[in-house]
This record gives structure tokens, C-alpha cells and sequence, in this order.
């Protein structure tokens, strides 16, 4: 998978159903291997005439649906596009077939946004490319959670740890528990159920349970920034 792209996504729908519901909100992170983090937001115009009034309610569909009349599409700015695009469902397609071909897609319930970008290819007569296996944050850090508690067992003979992360996973897999035991704080109440504010949530946590923290990957240069701060052009803290 380190060699694979990554597309950390979300999907902003009318409904839970996509048998008769549609995405009308998509955030793709793409991550290429020696490469920056590339955000892609997108909105595309889709019936409402079966929307779940519950699911546009939450996803803000009324504040935030910002397609003009009569475009099908449109790219939205993010922290690395800085255009709005007009896109037809050509240009839309051409665009998410691009990005995704390849890629696994890593999300909180990813197997929820993949239902509905393959409603959205299937109907565009394209072949969803990605890869068959999504990463589900959720399973990764209670995979990290007993991961700790195999290691700790080993080191010290109690199986007391195996205990501890079954009790903190007595109330179920909740997301945002499970983010914060990552030491990830979980989208604030403008962030969360949009598209690119749960695709960035996804990154996070994902990037908290793969990689080193900083502290221990730091030159002898960072460690003293760290603990007294950058300094200054002349030298002086």
C-alpha cells in the first residue's frame, strides 16, 4: 500500500440508500508517494426528488450548495487549488477517473462513499479503477488499540492490556472516541459532514496510527525548536 496512492474521501449524499440517493458533495485527498497532499473538492447537481430531508439537513445541503443554476458541476478552492471551475459531467467524470485510477480509498466508513462513486461511474458508463480493498479508519486504530495490547502483554506477562481496550470499546466503535485515542481531535460543528472536512479528519487519523511522531523523526536542530522555540535571524530565542 506505501507505493499505492491514497485517496483519503468523503462523500456528502441525499440520503443512506444509493439505490435512490446520490452523492451531490466529494472531497478526494490525494496522496502520491514523494508528493504533497493534493485536496479536490467537487459539488454536482442531483435529483432531491427522493432526498432524505434528514441527510440535507445534516450535510448544511441548503447553506453550502453552491453549483450555479443550470451547471451540472463545479470544482471548489481548497488549501492547495486556489480556482473555481464550472465543470459538465464529462469534465466531472474525467476528473474523479483520473484521480481515483489506482488509488485506495481510506475514509471513516469508506465502504459508504465507494457504494456511491460506483452508483455515480456506473452511470457515467465508466469502470470504477480504484482498488477493491478500502481502509477504514475506524478498524485501523481498534486494530492499533489491540496491536498495543499484544506488545504490552509480551513485554510484561498481563493480559490485563487486552482488558483495557475491551472496555474502551464496550459502547461499540465510535468514530470520534476512537479519534480522540489516536490523538486526533474529530471535526468541529462547521467541518464535520462536509465532504473535505471529514476527508481531512480521515488524513489525520490515519497519519496519527502509520507514522512516527515528530519527536522521535526530529534532527538535534528540531528537538531544540521544539522545546525552546524557533529562533530568531540573529540567533537570539
Amino acid at each position: 500500500m506505501p507505493n499505492r496512492p491514497i485517496a483519503f474521501i468523503d462523500t456528502e449524499t441525499t440520503g443512506l440508500d444509493p439505490r435512490s440517493h446520490d452523492a451531490w458533495e466529494i472531497a478526494v485527498i490525494m496522496r502520491h508517494p514523494g508528493h504533497p497532499d493534493l485536496e479536490n473538492l467537487f459539488q454536482l447537481r442531483t435529483s432531491l426528488a427522493l432526498a432524505d430531508p434528514k441527510a440535507l439537513e445534516i450535510g448544511r445541503y441548503k447553506e453550502r450548495f453552491v453549483v450555479p443554476d443550470s451547471e451540472f458541476a463545479i470544482e471548489l478552492p481548497t488549501a492547495t487549488w486556489a480556482a473555481t471551475a464550472v465543470l459538465t459531467e464529462a469534465d466531472l467524470m474525467h476528473s474523479l477517473a483520473a484521480l481515483l485510477d489506482g488509488a485506495t480509498l481510506v475514509g471513516s466508513n469508506p465502504a459508504f462513499d465507494d457504494r456511491f462513486l460506483t452508483k455515480l461511474f456506473n452511470e457515467a458508463g465508466l469502470p470504477p479503477r480504484w482498488h477493491y480493498r478500502t481502509v477504514d479508519i475506524a478498524t485501523m486504530a481498534v486494530g492499533h488499540l489491540y496491536g498495543q495490547a499484544y506488545t504490552l502483554t509480551k513485554q510484561n506477562c498481563d493480559a490485563e492490556y487486552y482488558g483495557r481496550a475491551d472496555r474502551l470499546l464496550a459502547d461499540g466503535w465510535r468514530s470520534y472516541e476512537l479519534s480522540r485515542l489516536m490523538g486526533v481531535e474529530p471535526p468541529n460543528s462547521l467541518d464535520a459532514h462536509t465532504a473535505l472536512g471529514d476527508a481531512r479528519w480521515a488524513r489525520d487519523v490515519y497519519d496519527a496510527i502509520t507514522k512516527a511522531d515528530a519527536f522521535y523523526t526530529a534532527t538535534d536542530e528540531q528537538l531544540v525548536e521544539m522545546v525552546l522555540g524557533p529562533r530568531s535571524q540573529d540567533g537570539a530565542a
